[in-house]
């Protein structure tokens, strides 16, 4: 952000101040948490000549510890989802949900899989943990119908994790191994 000018801030609450800053041809926009001195919340940064937006949504998950838990990028306001690491939630009613994860795709990839694992919690008491595993998985699409009777009040928290191996374009004999990791939580109201 030092490299920012105009920018305005707008305090929120005792501990988020909404930031907006431009930089030639670029806006940056986010909530920043004064407290722990971090990003939180989805960042956005857009270039006003072409319409390319990238949205980064940050997590504190302690103390000097912010993890980028969704990245997007979008054209014209489409999201470009072979490039992009988010979730979408579709059908949540207090019978269920479904997720749709999706995770950017790597040169020469040799095998993915993807595992989900989620906690049902009711009164802050655990009353359910479960998990999906996705093996030999083609694209980095995932899919996932999680039915429960939910009451007013639950939530749901848990988190996407995808292993991917590919080769390393360095080196024909290497392996390169990503993961990316991805945390979400639904309160049913």
């Amino acid at each position: 952000m030092k490299n920012y000018e105009n920018q305005s801030k707008n305090k929120i609450n005792d501990s988020i101040t909404q930031i907006t800053a431009n930089k030639d041809y670029f806006i940056l926009k986010g909530d920043f948490d004064t407290r722990n001195n971090a990003k939180t919340g989805i960042w956005s940064l857009t270039n006003k000549t072409d319409s390319k937006e990238i949205q980064i949504d940050y997590i504190i998950l302690g103390k000097n510890d912010v993890f980028k838990n969704q990245i997007i990028f979008k054209e014209h306001g489409k999201i470009d989802s072979a490039n992009s690491k988010f979730y979408l939630v579709e059908n949540k009613t207090l019978q269920g949900l479904s997720y749709k994860f999706f995770s950017p795709e790597m040169k020469s990839e040799i095998s993915k899989e993807a595992k989900i694992i989620y906690t049902i919690y009711r009164n802050k008491k655990e009353i359910k943990i479960d998990s999906v595993v996705y093996k030999n998985a083609k694209r980095g699409k995932y899919f996932t119908d999680i039915r429960y009777d939910f009451k007013r009040g639950d939530h749901l928290a848990g988190y996407f994790s995808e292993i991917v191996s590919a080769k390393d374009p360095k080196s024909k004999d290497s392996l390169i191994l990503g993961n990316n990791s991805i945390y979400f939580i639904e309160k049913f109201e």
